[in-house]
Order: C-alpha cells, then sequence, then structure tokens
C-alpha cells in the first residue's frame, strides 16, 4: 500500500458518508507508482520560502530573517506576470508578516540544541498496518536533568487551516514516529512535540492529548478506513 498523508486522514473524516467510501477504496487500491500528491498540509515548493525561514528563525533565534525574507518575497512578487506566482508569493509572505509577533520560548528547550537529519525511511510509519507518512520540519536532541531528550517540530500550511483537534492528529502521529524510530536511544520530550498551523498560528503540543483537552483520533480513524 501506498503512503497516506495525515491530510488524507483528515479529509476522509470531514467526508459524508458516500465520499468516504469513495476516499477509502483510493486509498487502500492505489499502487505503488501513485503516490500522493503533494498538498497544502506539506510544506512542498509552494510554501517552502515562509516554512524555511520560521525553521530559521527557530534555529537561530533571530527574527530579523521574517523581514530578510519577505523582502525578497516582495521583490520577486513585483518582477512577476503570472497571477499563481504572485499569490504563492504573496500568502508566504502574509504568513512570515503574522510570524513576527509569534514566539517559540515555550515551544523549546532554552539550552544548547543539537539538530538532526531525518532519513528517508524513518519517515513512513506504520499503524494499524497503515502506512503514515510524517516529515518533522525541525528534529533536535537536547539534554535535561542528565537525560538525553529528543524533541520535534512540525509546520503545517495549509489555505484554510486546521481545526485545533485535526492538528491533533499530526501531533499523535509525530509522536508515533518519534517513539518508533528514537525511543531506544532518546527520551521523547512530550512538552516539545510540536506541531504548528503556519496559516491560523495555531499551535498544538502531545501533552495536550495526554491530558485529553485534545482526542486521539488516529486509530478510530484508520478503523472506520479499513471497514469500509
Amino acid at each position: 500500500m501506498e503512503k497516506i498523508t495525515i491530510n488524507e486522514l483528515i479529509d476522509f473524516r470531514r467526508k459524508s458518508d458516500k465520499s468516504k467510501k469513495l476516499l477509502a477504496f483510493k486509498i487502500k487500491n492505489r499502487k505503488s507508482k501513485e503516490k500522493p500528491k503533494d498538498d497544502d498540509s506539506g510544506g512542498g515548493n509552494y510554501w517552502i520560502t515562509s516554512t524555511s525561514c520560521i525553521s530559521n528563525v527557530f534555529k537561530n533565534n533571530d527574527e530579523q530573517q521574517y523581514d530578510s525574507k519577505i523582502n525578497e518575497l516582495y521583490s520577486k512578487l513585483k518582477d512577476n506576470q503570472i497571477k499563481r506566482i504572485k499569490t504563492m508569493y504573496q500568502r508566504n509572505i502574509d504568513i512570515l508578516n503574522t510570524f513576527k509577533d509569534f514566539k517559540f520560548d515555550e515551544l523549546k528547550p532554552s539550552g544548547k540544541l543539537k539538530y538532526l537529519q531525518v532519513p528517508k525511511l524513518f519517515k513512513t510509519v506504520v499503524v494499524n498496518n497503515f502506512p503514515l507518512y510524517i516529515n518533522p520540519s525541525i528534529l533536535y536532541s537536547f539534554e535535561r536533568n542528565g537525560k538525553n531528550e529528543l524533541g520535534a517540530l512540525l509546520l503545517i500550511p495549509k489555505i484554510e487551516g486546521y481545526k485545533k483537534i485535526e492538528l491533533g492528529m499530526f501531533c499523535e502521529t509525530l509522536y508515533k514516529f518519534l517513539i518508533k524510530n528514537y525511543s531506544d536511544n532518546y527520551q521523547i520530550a512530550l512538552d516539545y512535540c510540536v506541531v504548528v498551523d503556519t496559516i491560523n498560528v495555531q499551535k498544538i503540543q502531545y501533552k495536550e492529548l495526554l491530558s485529553g483537552d485534545i482526542p486521539f483520533l488516529i486509530d478510530t480513524t484508520l478503523k472506520e478506513l479499513n471497514s469500509l
């Protein structure tokens, strides 16, 4: 079975019963060469300028990078005559302007961070026999109370944004990704397993799922999809 994006599971939950059956059939019978197309939530080239800039601000603690990237995008926007491209630049500019007031202080440790690369094979996590695709924007290790811990940040842009419980589906899968691939060598930091909707500037931490504030939806969604 080809990998499934979390955005596809969210689309599945949003659909009517009849439409759910059609989407479930498509997902379960998709051949390997029929890879799911890039969507607004996965980063992709459409949002790369804003997501990469936000990631750099996170890593370097340098908010001046927002203005630098915004000015660069404005120059490209003025020089381009294609409406679709101009709209793309403007949407990325809008995200960066909004993020100028966003603070990462409570979403990252204060000490020294070591940033890690994510191997391609790690980005697919099998849950209830379904291969789910998750690609963290930032993965890092740090020390706390004498232990090596691991944190991750996932930035997910989508034009219409997400509900908080839908962000929880990304966060739940991100945690599964961390546990599967890194729990032998690191303690997974529940407070630093974080997902941010860059359109609505809305965030969620895995500890919010553990507290019951946000429901776990991945298993129930996959069970429903499998039953159709």
